[in-house]
This record gives structure tokens, sequence and C-alpha cells, in this order.
């Protein structure tokens, strides 16, 4: 929903007022049931006056000139609610007139300065004769008796006519528990009960860096804004990590499913790196020599250390001139990261080696990882079934980052200093299937 003006000016730009709800997926309009506002700003209040205009507020201005919401039903709460505290307010200060705590407007408040004068002068000026309380017993406050001054009876056909709605238009049309505990009057019990309710403001709060107190997150102090003045996130600084098969090209029918993955055998998986720095980096990748678990599958990583390109344009990487000869004959691919087009060994003479990548495009590098995977599924009978989701090949794997980045200080520009990220991830490539009289077979998943 939007607020938007109802009229709009000669120049283009909105006025004052008045102004209606839109939604700009339905196109509806709050003019349709005749509702304006007179503000931007505090909106709730406007729409409960709305809502209650026949209240005994002269001070409120109307907004709308002929309401099309029936206010006269005496279960609406806040009318109920409006006349009974305008009615103990009187009584309050017919019983009790000289209260100290009581307000100009009739209100209680503990906390006010002029409230506190009052308590102060009842001790200080005790003694004077003016002063004197009257030994007068104060009139006992008498029940409301109408509807003016907030009486609810409670209707006996009322359960009898929610019998009779359920059975006319079903369960459906009833309320969720979570709708009839955020609404703020009660009974709620069916859909059409529902009120409007006003949303919860967020508070919003700065983060900073544990380490270095450096602050990572800073939103804007405008209310109505939800842009942020500073937002380092870790997504801008960790590599992003892509991982799919590499097919056996001698073999076009046994390609690798990444639900169905062969046990007992030895799969190759290409582990892709994306640098999001503007810095060429150092990567340095370690893992287990098996996976955690039971049955822990063999993983070994063909190159665990390599180079990422810096994350910068294209046409500027085509025109730099200040590449090394060893640079420029580099061979990089034209692919993008995160190409789903399958990759298969010993095509065209290429074939995995220990200690080389794989692959290099402008700001990401490929490396093969070969896992023996062992048959999960064995003895599962003797092991009551084995554990949940035992099936699932997750590789733990330490990544560490090195690269040189210049100096955010005054009279340091050009100097660079080294820096390093290091942390823990876990891939998930897939699951194992089922070895079955030569077959293998995927388990069912519920």
């Amino acid at each position: 929903m939007t607020v938007n003006a109802l009229e709009v000016s000669d120049n283009h730009r909105p006025i004052d007022g008045p102004f209606i709800l839109a939604c700009a997926y339905c196109h509806w309009t709050s003019q349709e049931i005749g509702v304006q506002l007179d503000k931007v700003t505090h909106m709730s209040a406007q729409l409960s006056k709305v809502f209650n205009k026949s209240l005994r507020d002269t001070s409120a201005k109307a907004l709308v000139p002929e309401p099309t919401i029936d206010l006269s039903k005496p279960d609406n709460p806040d009318i109920v609610f409006a006349n009974l505290k305008g009615f103990l307010k009187s009584q309050l200060n017919d019983s009790h007139p000289e209260n100290p705590l009581l307000t100009p407007f009739g209100d209680v408040n503990y906390s006010s300065p002029s409230s506190l004068a009052r308590i102060m002068s009842l001790y200080t000026n005790r003694g004077s004769v003016h002063s004197r309380k009257s030994t007068q017993k104060p009139s006992t406050m008498r029940e409301s008796v109408s509807l003016d001054e907030g009486l609810c009876l409670t209707s006996p056909n009322s359960d009898i006519d929610a019998i009779s709605k359920l059975r006319s238009e079903g369960y459906p049309s009833t309320t969720t528990p979570t709708q009839r505990s955020e609404q703020t009057h009660a009974p709620c019990n069916f859909a059409s009960d529902l009120r409007p309710i006003p949303m919860l403001l967020r508070t919003k709060r700065a983060n900073r860096c544990r380490a270095c107190r450096h602050i990572l997150v800073k939103p804007e102090t405008r209310v109505e804004s939800t842009r942020y003045r500073i937002r380092l996130i870790a997504l801008n600084y960790v590599p992003t990590i892509n991982v799919k098969p590499l097919h056996p090209f001698s073999a076009p029918n046994h390609k690798i499913d990444l639900n169905n993955i062969r046990p007992l055998q030895t799969s190759q998986f290409l582990l892709s790196l994306r640098n999001p720095l503007f810095d060429p980096v150092t990567v340095t990748l370690a893992t287990p020599n098996r996976t955690p678990g039971r049955r822990g599958h063999k993983v070994t990583i063909l190159c665990p250390q390599f180079d990422i390109a810096a994350n910068t344009d294209a046409w500027e990487e085509a025109l730099d001139t200040n590449k090394s000869s060893a640079q420029r004959k580099e061979v990089r691919s034209t692919k993008r990261f995160g190409d789903t087009k399958p990759e298969y060994v010993g095509q065209e003479g290429r074939v995995a080696e220990a200690g080389k990548v794989w692959e290099k495009g402008r700001n990401w590098t490929s490396v093969v990882v070969e896992v023996g995977v062992v048959d999960v599924h064995a003895n599962d009978d003797d092991d009551d079934g084995g554990e949940e989701d035992e099936d699932l090949l997750e590789i733990p794997t330490f990544v560490r980052m090195e690269w040189e980045a210049e100096v955010e200080e005054k009279g340091k520009e050009g100097v660079k200093e080294k820096r390093e990220l290091a942390y823990w991830a876990v891939l998930g490539v897939g699951r194992v299937g089922r070895l079955m009289e030569g077959l293998v077979t995927t388990s069912s998943v519920s």
C-alpha cells in the first residue's frame, strides 16, 4: 500500500492533501470506501478516527464527509472503549476534584512536573487554613448504565449466530490463531471481524566488527527510508564457490548424476571460485582426508593453491598495456562463472593433472576435486537403517585468501599492505545412490 495525493497541482507537484491509500497490485484505492487522509504520517490514528467518527471528540477533524462504515453497532470495541474512558474520567473528576494526579485534561499522570508540584503542595501547605482538605467523604463512583457510558452487553444469540455463520460460510471464513493474537479487540473468530492493525516499528541499529570496531552496517536515520549509509556484507568479500560434475568423455553413458552418485568408484568434480575483490588473490584450499561420518569419503584436491585475477571490467582488462609477458601469454576462458554446460574429462586431450588448474576466467578459477565415494547404504539392516541424511555428500573445506590492498590512510597513498582472510565452508555436492545387484538406484527421500 502506498500513500498518494488525491489531486496534483499544475506544476505536477503533490499538494498538501488530501491523501488516499492505493494498492499497486490490484489498483484498489481507499477512495472507493470513502476514506481520505489529511497527512502522510500518523495513518493509524487517522484511520482510527475515520472508523470511530461518532465518538465525542469535538477537536478531531472530519476526514470523510459521509462515512460508509456503520459505527452505531454496540460491539464496536473502539467506540465502547472511548465511551467508557470518557465516563470514568467524568466520574473521577466528580468524586476527586482535587486529585493531584489528574491533569487538566482528566488523564492520570504520575511523572509530569505539574503532578509532582500538586503532590508537594499538599505537604508543604499542610498547616495552612485555606489548604486543609474537606472532611466530607467523596461520592461513590457509579457504574455505566448505557451505551454512551461504555456499557457492553453480551448478546444471548451470539453463539447461535456464530454456528449458523460457520455452517453457511465454512471453515475458510474463520481466522487463524496468529490473526486472533495480533488483533487488539475480541472476539475475532471470523475474517469479517478483522481490523487493520498498525505495523510495529523496528529499531535501526548499527553493527560494528568485534575485532577492529569498524562500522559494518549503518542504516539511514530517516524513518521512511530503508537504505543504508554503510553496508559492508560478507558476500562482497568472500569468494563465491560453485561445484559441478566432471563427466568422463570415454563413457558418455555414465554421466554423474548429483542426485544419484555412483558408489564404490572415484568421481571428479569441478570446484570454481570467483573473486569479488578488485585485487588479485591467492587461494589455498584444504580438506580432511575423509569426510566426517561413519563412512567417510576420500577427498583429494589436485591443485590446492592457485591464483584468481581481480574483478575488473572486461574492456579495462583488454585495454591494459601494463601487463607482463607471462600475463599476456596466459589463456583465459571466455565462459561465464557458474556456466551449467557439462564438462568432460578426456575431451580434446584434456586430463586432470596434479598441481594444475582446470580452467581460468576473468575473475574465476576452476580446479578438479576427486572423491572416492563409498557405499553408505551397506549393512543398513544391521545398523537399523543408518543415520538421517547419511547419503548426503558434503565436503568441509578450509579456504584461505591472501592479497595486497592499498592502505586507507592519509600520507600513505600508493603503499600496499598484505591482507588475509580464512574461513571454513561446507560444500554440498549431492546424494550417494544405492548399489543393488550391479545397479545404482537412488533412495527415496520423504
